[in-house]
């Protein structure tokens, strides 16, 4: 048991000294822009009325913040896929009581932790590169540097793009009247298109969800099935990006660090926490459009609500079932659901149908 504990004791500490390594290495190989620092060079420029520094600034602030976020979630799926938790169920609670083999146990968990921690730092970097203020975030989900870009556009007589910022810009503030204003003044100039109006920081499940629910409301089921489909899609893929970003550093709550004294495995267990509260939270994050007060209600199980209904105007039964039997796994209750499935099984017939389950 000693040799053992000694034997992955020495692993630890090599794995700690090749992540110090990799700490400084990734240093030197750091190539992001600073997006707080290309946002403070945008404003100064505004200030100053310099509309082509303006657009460089800012474009390059957006770009960099996009890369930034990329970075992140390439990082995180990499080191997740290939350093994943290694626990062993199957040990018997009375070996894990002893002392010895307790000690195994803590020195295999933290041995994964360290693992994947020197992943990360490998792939991110220096922390202090990539760390963006509360402010500067606020101010990109609050879409300002659009608000600015507009302007700079303007001046530089690149109205295509004025109009696609200030849309942006709106969509994301819709109360703001004088973009408002702006908005309606474009509409009135010569050469202005209705495709010039688009959001640029639109989601991709979002966009064909509104787009799917509008032609299924138009009476355009066979339309609407393939952006339905493509929003479920679209969903999944921002749902695990949602998780993953989760994963970022504790949130102290203002000032609270300077009193916050919990031991080891206290301090775990609250980022952790955080964290798991964060990733439940996506669910309402992906639910919620710039637009609306509040976010869709039951916005994934409404995907399947509204393909049974198209897959039914059009005469596919066997995913109409699928997609109801889908539903029904949100609300077995469902009523409705439930005489729509009998309606669909009737049709198809039993033996077919009974063959036919729901979506994983």
């Amino acid at each position: 048991m000693a040799a053992r504990l000694l034997k992955l004791l020495t692993t630890l500490l090599a794995v700690t000294s090749a992540a110090s390594r990799a700490h400084a290495k990734s240093e030197a190989e750091w190539d992001l822009s600073a997006p707080d620092v290309l946002f403070a060079e945008g404003t100064a420029a505004y200030a100053r009325g310099d509309w082509p520094g303006v657009v460089l600034s800012m474009e390059r602030a957006l770009r960099s913040r996009a890369a930034l976020r990329a970075l992140r979630l390439r990082c995180r799926t990499r080191c997740a896929a290939d350093f994943p938790w290694e626990l062993d169920p199957d040990s018997p609670p009375s070996l894990m009581r002893g002392s010895g083999t307790a000690a195994l146990h803590d020195l295999r968990f933290f041995g994964g932790l360290l693992h994947r921690a020197a992943c990360l730092r490998r792939c991110l970097g220096p922390p202090a590169a990539h760390s963006l203020s509360e402010e500067l975030e606020l101010e990109f989900h609050k879409r300002s540097p659009y608000n600015y870009l507009q302007v700079a556009y303007f001046k530089i007589n690149k109205l295509e793009k004025a109009v696609a910022a200030a849309h942006t810009f709106f969509v994301g503030n819709p109360e703001h009247m004088e973009m408002r204003q702006n908005l309606d003044y474009y509409q009135t100039m010569s050469g202005v298109k209705e495709a010039d109006f688009k959001d640029l920081e639109a989601k991709p499940h979002m966009d064909e969800f509104r787009l799917g629910v509008r032609l299924y409301s138009e009476e355009q089921p066979q339309e609407a099935v393939p952006h339905l489909e493509a929003a479920l899609q679209e969903y999944f893929v921002a749902d695990e990006e949602c998780r993953a970003l989760c994963e970022g550093p504790y949130d102290y709550d203002g000032y609270n660090y300077l009193e916050y004294n919990a031991d080891l495995f206290q301090a775990i267990t609250d980022h952790y926490v955080q964290v798991l509260s964060c990733k439940q939270n996506c669910v309402t994050e992906l639910a919620s459009h710039p637009s609306r007060e509040k976010p869709f209600e039951d916005f994934l199980p409404s995907h399947y609500n509204y393909l049974q209904f198209a897959y039914y105007n059009i005469g596919n039964y066997t995913q109409a079932i699928e997609c109801a039997k889908t539903y029904l796994l949100f609300f077995p209750n469902d009523e409705v659901m439930n005489q729509n499935l009998a309606y669909y099984t009737a049709m198809l017939g039993e033996e077919q149908a009974s063959s036919i389950g729901p979506r994983e």
